[in-house]
């Protein structure tokens, strides 16, 4: 067959391959010249032009001839997720990753590369809590947070759930039936006099503690030796917190002072507008012991008290190469100060979550004693309902009393085996 005659005058450029996903695009490559047709070199001229221009635009990407994950292989279309660490691009058939998965389920991707285990490792979303659904949760959705995808799924996994239930009962054994379920579920009426939609209802707290619980029993009956000891070092630990927030409360006032000191000296033209204006009164604040020795000085107590600082005694743009004075102060009138770069701010900032670290610490504390209390009022509830009886053998000055009670004890003992033995 004889080859299709091409028309006189034209050219055909040769096309570069499609871009993929993860590489931005490769270069197209340039047109041949044909040297035996003048027409045609006139035309593929401006092609070549027009393809130098995007190379050009493309010489800084990277092309998607690769090379990729382990591999290092090319793109070749195939579905491919990126490290969230390293940024490269990896193949699903290479990491054992099917592309439904990569799309929907994987919250962080961390390559093998970059995988150590502890803190770079890939992350999946929390899926459907019903078996048969593979869908992503809404457990971090800020409206609506759902351990199902839907709420068509979460009917359907409690209606699951009931199912396994019997309707009736078969034993003595203390199994619920469904109807006994389904109202342990249902809402107490919070409207006075509404009936419940059902006679099942959950019960009272067991050994539930009344308000007054620790004002009508004696301590050394409730509390064990360990736990009084617990429960005196945590509130001294809580006390020396709340000390300190208050000392650090004070380092707030006295930040305060210092910006209206400045504020005053730019107002009344004392000082120009972008001077720094710190004072060397404010060296304390952050360190707690040095400020509260400061705060418990008759010149401290005086300061605060007044709700101001007294002018400087002078001012100097070289604060290192002068001796402050913990009373008067030395303003800094230093433009653009380093040292100083923004001292209001960061002081202030620092104070507040210093403040916020000890609260949350003194708070930790209080829940502790609140737990160590409400188990030993458990215990003591317990022991009343019960009317057990706990006897102590120990070197104290009860031993002959102790001695009589196992003697008690013993004969008790024989006298029933007797009876079983007869």
């Amino acid at each position: 067959m004889a080859p299709t005659k091409k028309k006189k005058g034209t050219a055909t450029a040769l096309k570069g391959p499609k871009r993929s996903g993860p590489g931005s695009g490769p270069k197209k490559k340039k047109s041949r010249k044909t040297e035996d047709n003048p027409a045609a070199s006139g035309s593929q001229a401006g092609d070549e032009r027009k393809d130098e221009g995007d190379e050009d635009s493309g010489s800084d990407q990277e092309s998607d001839s690769g090379p990729y994950c382990l591999c290092r292989g090319p793109d070749n279309h195939r579905f491919m997720i990126a490290c969230d660490k390293c940024e490269d691009w990896f193949h699903g058939e290479c990491i054992g990753m099917d592309k439904y998965t990569g799309e929907n389920l994987v919250q962080r991707y961390i390559c093998p590369n970059c995988s150590d285990g502890k803190r770079y490792v890939t992350r999946y979303k929390k899926m459907c809590s019903l078996e048969s659904c593979n869908l992503p949760s809404r457990l971090y959705d800020p409206q609506n947070p759902s351990i199902f995808c839907s709420q068509e799924h979460c009917q359907a996994w409690w209606e699951h759930l009931i199912k396994t239930l019997p309707r009736n009962k078969v034993s003595s054994l203390d199994n619920l039936t469904r109807m006994e379920f389904v109202g342990l579920l249902d809402p107490l009426p919070r409207i006075p006099g509404q009936k419940p939609s059902s006679n099942w209802k959950l019960g009272d707290t067991p050994f539930d503690i009344e308000p007054d619980f620790w004002q009508k029993v004696d301590l050394k009956v409730v509390l064990t030796q360990e736990e009084r000891d617990i429960l005196e070092t945590s509130a001294a630990e809580r006390y020396s917190k709340g000390e300190e927030i208050s000392f650090r409360k004070k380092m707030l006032q006295i930040i305060e002072m210092g910006l209206k000191q400045r504020e005053a000296a730019i107002a009344n033209g004392t000082l120009p507008k972008d001077v720094c204006g710190y004072d060397t009164r404010l060296d304390t604040v952050g360190a707690t012991a040095q400020f509260i020795a400061f705060a418990k000085s008759p010149e401290g107590e005086a300061i605060l008290s007044a709700g101001r600082f007294e002018p400087p005694v002078r001012t100097s743009l070289h604060l290192t190469s002068v001796e402050p004075d913990a009373t008067k102060g030395v303003m800094c009138v230093k433009k653009k100060c380093k040292t100083h770069q923004m001292w209001g701010a960061i002081l202030t900032k620092n104070v507040k979550h210093l403040i916020r670290v000890l609260a949350s610490e003194a708070k930790e504390h209080l829940d502790a004693e609140t737990r160590l209390k409400e188990n030993a009022a458990g215990r003591y509830l317990r022991s009343q309902l019960e009317n057990n009886i706990v006897t102590r053998f120990d070197s104290t000055d009860d031993d002959e009393d102790s001695d009589e009670e196992v003697k008690r004890t013993d004969k008790r003992d024989n006298a029933v085996n007797d009876v079983e033995m007869g």
